[in-house]
């Protein structure tokens, strides 16, 4: 199965949620996302794991295998990615991983209940390096509020960079929520975790020779 086989299932006008050949599809620029509620065979009742800005989707993958009777979620907002994610998934006979093509926010948003995930990673996230575009990291306070909403009292948000000023923001907007707590003792990060698992972008990066930064809270019980 080749990443082109797999077809955006609408035109623009005719666009709306919808579960196609294992990707759910969230619509950008999209009006009526808080209208849909039909989430009957979106997820199983095993236990979810979500992982957010998955590229071409090796390491959620890899996850996925290592851990059938887990339900694994790979959210990517670029569709050509989304291609690459779902032919491996095909080819790999990986059964138990759904494909989001979205905006992380719009989906965590509109799309995930309370409570329903017993861990979220962001591995990598774009880090919008310049001061100017710093309002389209994904890791602020919003968007860490709608986690404490989803993830499960004991439940963990992983995050991975190799971006020290992102990193610093993750752990700010983090300690800013009253529901999340550091696993990890003051600076809340470490720059090494055996078996991690591999990515594209952690290969390409340690192969620049970049150091990561590896970042873990727990949902409070409360």
């Amino acid at each position: 199965m080749r990443p082109k086989n797999l077809k955006f299932p609408f035109t623009w006008e005719q666009r709306q949620p919808i579960l196609h050949e294992g990707v759910f599809i969230v619509p950008h620029y999209y009006a009526l996302h808080d209208q849909w509620r039909d989430l009957d065979g979106l997820f199983s009742k095993r236990e979810l794991h979500v992982e957010f800005c998955s590229g071409n989707g090796d390491w959620v993958l890899e996850k996925a295998k290592q851990n059938p009777s887990q339900q694994w979620v790979a959210v990517e907002m670029q569709f050509e990615r989304v291609q690459k994610i779902w032919s491996k998934m095909r080819n790999q006979n990986v059964t138990n991983l759904l494909i989001v093509s979205g905006k992380a926010q719009e989906f965590v948003r509109y799309y995930l209940p309370d409570g329903c995930a017993a861990e979220v990673f962001v591995n990598f996230p774009d880090p919008w390096p310049k001061d100017r575009h710093a309002k389209h990291r994904l890791i602020q306070q919003e968007f860490v509020m709608e986690l404490a909403r989803i993830v499960k009292p004991g439940g963990t948000a992983t995050y991975a960079t190799d971006d020290p000023t992102y990193c610093s923001q993750m752990v700010s907007e983090m300690c800013l929520h009253p529901n999340w707590k550091s696993c990890f003792p003051d600076p809340f990060y470490v720059k090494q975790w055996e078996n991690y698992g591999d990515s594209w972008f952690k290969n390409l990066w340690e192969g620049k020779g970049r150091e990561f930064f590896y970042i873990q809270f727990a949902r409070s019980l409360c």
